[in-house]
């Protein structure tokens, strides 16, 4: 995979991909590191969506470096398990760092797939990006939605 940044795709990223897919991880955290796209970290699920969420993110976002992490729900669509994609990009990091990232993160969603994306979110501060936070701004309002029936 490469783009407007010419960053290309490490090895396993690809093979990974496919895996995290078919449901075998919960998380894949994404680097960029000397002009490639990473999976750095993965983690297979301990329990559920949302009893995992705050766990398995939180501790892996740095105060100064950006990244991606891919986070699979337990929900299914036609094409497999939905995914929420972060883009991670505190406040603190370097200029470069911040436009690298933001200038890959469309490439990066094409690659795996946009239809296994049921949601983005784009954070700054940890708490931006925590279950509760996550829950009021985005999930909250598509369960209530789910519960109504219209008729015409």
């Amino acid at each position: 995979m490469s783009h407007q940044t010419g960053i290309q795709a490490g090895e396993n990223v690809q093979e990974t991909f496919a895996n995290a897919r078919n449901g075998k991880y919960r998380l894949l955290k994404l680097d960029i590191e000397n002009e490639q796209l990473i999976v750095s970290i993965t983690e297979k699920p301990a329990s559920s969506w949302e009893r995992d969420y705050d766990s398995f993110i939180l501790p892996l976002l740095e105060d100064k470096q950006p990244c991606y992490i891919l986070y699979r729900l337990d929900s299914q669509n036609a094409q497999g398990y939905e995914w929420l994609f972060i883009a991670w990009s505190p406040d603190y990091s370097h200029v470069r760092q911040k436009m690298l990232y933001a200038a890959t993160r469309a490439t990066v969603k094409k690659e795996f797939g946009g239809g296994h994306i049921k949601d983005e979110i784009f954070g700054t501060t940890k708490v931006s990006v925590t279950y509760s936070w996550i829950i009021e701004h985005f999930m909250e309002p598509l369960l209530f939605f789910q519960d109504i029936e219209f008729s015409l």
